[in-house]
């Protein structure tokens, strides 16, 4: 079972994309029961949203360029975050293309922007106001605040990009460093809050449904 599409009274829209070239099916998300969406979001198009997902206030998910888009479960996408692809670009996993693809248990904090074609392996940290463009994130691994990663690279699972990094070229991503001791729990630390605080909202306030 899923939520119904449709434009609810806090402005969270769930609706199908428009037919263009680069995605010609109108297809309406689907987005589980037991996912939260917060007050002012959107979620466009071919995309799959599974349980206990966060999706927070502000945020975009819009699926009207190379759908589908896969979000697994207690994936948090905290508030202000985007996720779009290029048109016509993709990642293959498990035999099948997706525009975004984005394993369980990964965190996506504020104002983060991961635009397709783009893999994130399960139990990944993505910080504050993170750009990610056109690349593969491995599980496990922290990308700390203000990063960017773009151009096509693959990194490693278990890998920590600092603060302010950029990585654009694979050279760059091959020399990354695992994560540091003392941020191998953070995701799992977040992902436990924002699965308790999405029910809580969904229990105690109207702004989520």
């Amino acid at each position: 079972m899923h939520k119904l599409s449709g434009i609810y009274p806090l402005q969270q829209i769930l609706y199908r994309n428009p037919p263009v070239r680069e995605a010609p099916l109108p297809v309406e998300p689907t987005v589980s029961l037991n996912a939260v969406v917060a007050a002012n979001s959107i979620v466009i198009g071919d995309v799959t949203v599974e349980d206990d997902v966060f999706i927070g206030f502000h945020t975009v998910i819009r699926a009207d360029a190379s759908p589908p888009y896969y979000i697994g479960p207690r994936t948090n996408i905290q508030d202000f975050a985007m996720i779009h692809a290029h048109p016509g670009e993709f990642v293959e996993w498990e035999g099948r293309r997706y525009g975004v693809y984005i394993e369980s248990d990964v965190s996506i904090l504020h104002h983060g922007s991961l635009h397709g074609p783009l893999f994130v392996g399960r139990g990944t940290f993505v910080g504050l106001r993170v750009s990610i463009s056109a690349a593969t994130i491995g599980r496990h691994c922290v990308v700390m605040h203000g990063a960017v990663v773009a151009d096509g690279v693959r990194i490693a699972d278990n890998r920590f990009v600092e603060p302010g990094r950029t990585v654009w070229t694979q050279e760059q991503a091959d020399a990354l460093p695992e994560v540091p001791e003392r941020y191998k729990t953070l995701n799992a630390d977040i992902v436990d809050y924002y699965c308790r605080l999405g029910k809580a909202y969904k229990a105690s306030t109207p702004l989520a449904f």
